[in-house]
C-alpha cells in the first residue's frame, strides 16, 4: 500500500510539467508591433460625396468709372459713371472761347483730354479742381511751335509720367480748373452761373454746383473737355478784351475781377467774332 502511493506520486510529478506545457501551447502570446506598423493599418476615413453646384458664380463686374465731359458748344458739365448720366450742370468758360490750343494769357478753355489734379476748398471761388493741362498732345504741340523749351517739354511729361500735375508755369499757361463763382454770388440750389464767356480759361459753376461736383469727383478722374466756340479776334490782350478789362491768366484767383469788368462792359453778350 505505501509503493502504491509513492508510485502516483512520482507518475504525477512527472505528468504535471507536461500538463503545463500544453496549456501555453493552446493560448500563444499576442504579437506586440510597433507605433509606425498601427498607424500604417489605420483605415481611411469614409468621406462623403458632395455633388457639383448647379449654377456657377460669376466674377463681380468691374466698377465704373466717374468721368465728365465738359461740352463748350453748348456750355455744360455732365458727370457720367459708365454710360449713365449722374449729373449735368451749366457752365460759364473762357472769354475767348474753346480751342486745342492755348498759352498763357488768351483767355481760351482748352479742348483736350485731362484729369483732376487736385481739389482744394475754401479758396476764393469755392472748390477749386485743377484739370492737368498742359496734357501730352499741348506739350507736343508747344515744343515743335517754339512756345516752350525742351527742358519745359520733359518737365510736362516727366510730372505726367508720375501721374502729378503738371507745371503751371510755362508759356503754354496753366492753373486751368473747374471751379465756382466765390462768396459775392448766391450760394443756393436754385442758384445758377454767370452764363456766357466771361473766365480766364477755366470752367466754372455755381457756387452750389460746384460743391456737388467735388464731393463726386477725386484725383484722377477723367475729365475730356469738347467743342469748339470762337472767340474774339486774336491779337495782343488789350486789343481782343474791351477797354478796361485786364489780363488774369497769371492770377487763378483773377476770375471774379475778369467778371466783375465784363459785367461792367456788358462783353458777356457781345458778338463772338471766329478766329481769323
Amino acid at each position: 500500500m505505501k509503493k502504491a502511493t509513492l508510485w502516483w506520486r512520482a507518475l504525477w510529478l512527472c505528468a504535471f510539467p507536461m500538463l503545463l506545457v500544453g496549456c501555453t501551447t493552446q493560448a500563444p502570446a499576442p504579437q506586440v508591433h510597433s507605433v509606425a506598423w498601427y498607424a500604417a493599418h489605420i483605415p481611411p476615413p469614409v468621406i462623403p460625396t458632395v455633388s457639383a453646384p448647379t449654377q456657377s458664380v460669376q466674377p463681380a463686374p468691374a466698377p465704373q468709372e466717374l468721368h465728365i465731359v465738359v461740352d463748350t458748344s453748348d456750355r455744360q458739365l455732365r458727370v457720367y459713371k459708365g454710360d449713365a448720366l449722374l449729373e449735368t450742370f451749366p457752365v460759364a468758360i473762357g472769354f475767348n472761347g474753346a480751342a486745342p490750343r492755348r498759352t498763357r494769357g488768351d483767355d481760351i478753355t482748352p479742348v483736350g483730354k485731362y484729369r483732376i489734379g487736385y481739389v482744394r476748398f475754401g479758396t476764393r471761388y469755392g472748390p477749386f479742381m485743377l484739370l492737368t493741362y498742359p496734357n501730352r498732345d499741348d506739350a507736343r504741340w508747344g515744343l515743335r511751335e517754339g512756345i516752350i523749351t525742351q527742358r519745359q517739354y520733359d518737365a510736362i511729361i516727366s510730372a505726367l509720367d508720375r501721374g502729378e500735375a503738371p507745371p503751371q508755369n510755362t508759356p503754354l499757361g496753366g492753373y486751368i480748373g473747374i471751379h465756382g463763382m466765390g462768396p459775392q454770388f448766391a450760394d443756393d440750389p436754385d442758384s445758377k452761373v454767370f452764363p456766357g464767356r466771361w473766365t480766364a480759361g477755366c470752367v466754372a459753376l455755381s457756387n452750389w454746383d460746384a460743391r456737388q461736383l467735388a464731393t463726386l469727383v477725386r484725383v484722377g478722374t477723367p475729365v475730356d473737355i469738347v467743342g469748339e466756340v470762337p472767340g474774339y479776334r486774336r491779337g495782343t490782350p488789350a486789343q481782343r478784351r474791351p477797354a478796361g478789362l485786364q489780363s488774369v491768366a497769371d492770377n487763378p484767383e483773377g476770375h471774379l475781377d475778369h467778371l466783375l469788368a465784363a459785367l461792367q462792359h456788358g462783353s458777356t453778350s457781345a458778338p463772338q467774332p471766329a478766329y481769323p
